[in-house]
């Protein structure tokens, strides 16, 4: 096979790939999206509603581990660069992870009485997760503009860098007045606390792993 051709094969499964990736990444807003929608539940001391929309945060994580098999079946063929071909690996991958860490912090708000854990700290975690939505919206664009607009994908990855910075501030913040509820809770809604704040800086702390993902492609392909 010569040269030409091999290049063009290998554009066009990139291209097919980028597809589907933003595929992906709009499975993630999703997850991002309603995760949000059961810490506003929470905040409001709904117990009943987090547990339902928990489901709802399940199932689209589970769709969004599909997309992801079958992204990583597709770079497996080969017929892409190896260099591109693991970048993508590893964009879809820590893509994957967003979802994974925000259904961890759903799952544990699902577990505890919203009600016994302060109104400050509930309100300090949806504040913390209304950024992870804007950032998975942010690498969504970004992976868009790959392909026409390299220059603008760096800007977005630098905004969803600037939320990372943000949510970091709100989690210390968050932190501190969790320290203050774990002298007087039950262990068990200390403990819950504390995991929730941590899964929801994980999940935005690999929105920032991929706009640097983002960053790398950009610059290797220059």
């Amino acid at each position: 096979m010569g040269a030409p051709t091999w290049a063009w094969i290998s554009r066009r499964v990139e291209a097919k790939v980028i597809g589907r990736a933003l595929e992906h990444a709009s499975k993630i807003i999703e997850v991002a999206e309603v995760s949000y929608k059961l810490f506003q539940e929470f905040k409001e001391g709904s117990a009943d509603k987090v547990k339902k929309t928990y489901g709802v945060v399940h199932q689209l994580e589970k769709e969004a581990d599909d997309i992801k098999r079958s992204i990583l079946k597709e770079l497996s063929r080969g017929f892409i660069h190896p260099i591109d071909r693991e970048e993508l690996v590893r964009l879809v991958l820590i893509n994957d992870d967003i979802a994974a860490y925000l259904k961890a912090a759903t799952r544990r708000a699902s577990l505890v009485e919203p009600n016994e854990i302060t109104v400050v700290i509930r309100n300090l975690i949806t504040k913390m997760v209304e950024r992870v939505v804007e950032s998975t919206k942010l690498l969504k664009k970004a992976i868009e503009a790959l392909v026409n607009n390299p220059e603008n994908a760096l800007e977005l990855a630098d905004s969803v860098e600037r939320l990372e910075e943000e949510v970091d501030e709100i989690r210390m913040e968050a932190l501190a007045e969790v320290l203050k509820f774990c002298d007087k809770a039950r262990p068990s809604a200390c403990i819950i606390a504390k995991e929730i704040v941590d899964s929801v800086e994980n999940s935005e702390d690999r929105c920032e792993d991929s706009a640097d993902v983002i960053r790398s492609i950009v610059v290797l392909r220059t």
